[in-house]
């Protein structure tokens, strides 16, 4: 026992080491171009350049030594890229907001209206399906908007990972529709697939934002990080067993496609009143530690 214990250390140390020794030739690696980017003329100059430009615009530190006036432009640029991810983050959000309003507005157009009462079954079930694919969107919603509630500030790579996630969920309502109106082993199929990357996508995206958010909290983020993945496995474990279920019974297990969906938001909005009423007046929630309790 002893000796797999050591031999399991001695492995984990031989893979930090690696990785130290990476991530040395790395820095080393980008020290050298920096050095040589320094030395460069055109660099120089331009540097030279928005040194001036700086002080015209900030005559308060024309006084201050170059190694002040340095840390003063570094400061400057930081407030600024912070200021520029804050814009992102309320664009995004907006963006996202646009595109799931267009979704349920394009859902609701294909509503037909009935001609005579011989078409007011089929006007039922179209409403039945708008009605369903709503809920299942508001759900995924729901989410999206705790997870952008954790940070003030996002990257490019949350970005691209949100679009991914919108086009994605575009096609909730068409699927939806073809598993409700023909319930085969193929649509169930489809759908299942379909709903496992847009869970996929959040949760990563969820990671991103949530490790951006605990990066001088390390023991929160650990903390966070357990739960997390107990979460996702649960999850996708749930999703799969309802996937195979549909596409063995498509008749009658599509349903739990929807069914889960709702009863996770409802249960959510119960959970979060709950909290509320529970909660002394003055109380606060831990700190750093998002939609844990």
């Amino acid at each position: 026992m002893k000796s797999e214990k050591s031999t399991n250390n001695s492995k984990n140390h031989a893979k930090l080491t690696f990785k130290e020794r990476r991530r040395e030739r790395i820095a080393h690696r980008n020290h050298d171009r920096f050095e040589q980017m320094k030395r460069n003329p055109e660099m120089i100059q331009a540097r030279m350049e928005l040194r001036d430009e700086f002080l015209d615009t900030h005559t308060n530190f024309k006084q201050m030594t170059s190694a002040e006036l340095q840390k003063e432009m570094t400061i400057h640029a930081a407030n600024e890229e912070k200021v520029r991810r804050k814009k992102l983050r309320s664009h995004l959000e907006n963006f996202s907001d646009g595109v799931i309003a267009v979704i349920i507005t394009i859902m609701l157009l294909e509503i037909p209206i009935p001609k005579n009462e011989h078409y007011y079954a089929g006007f039922l079930s179209a409403v039945g399906v708008f009605l369903i694919s709503f809920l299942v969107i508001a759900n995924f919603w729901f989410n999206h908007h705790k997870i952008f509630a954790v940070t003030e500030e996002i990257t490019e790579v949350t970005i691209v990972q949100d679009f991914i996630f919108m086009g994605l969920l575009s096609l909730l309502p068409v699927l939806t529709k073809w598993i409700i109106a023909r319930p085969t082993w193929f649509s169930a199929l489809n759908y299942g697939i379909v709903i496992l990357l847009i869970l996929s996508q959040q949760e990563s995206m969820n990671y991103i934002i949530t490790r951006n958010h605990f990066k001088k909290m390390p023991k929160s983020f650990k903390f966070w990080k357990k739960i997390w993945r107990a979460r996702l496995t649960f999850t996708l474990i749930i999703n799969i067993l309802i996937t195979l279920i549909a596409v063995i019974f498509p008749r009658y297990g599509h349903w739990l496609f929807v069914i889960v969906p709702i009863a996770s938001f409802l249960s959510q909005l119960f959970e979060r009143n709950q909290e509320h009423e529970w909660q002394n007046p003055g109380d606060e929630r831990a700190v750093g530690v998002p939609y844990l309790k």
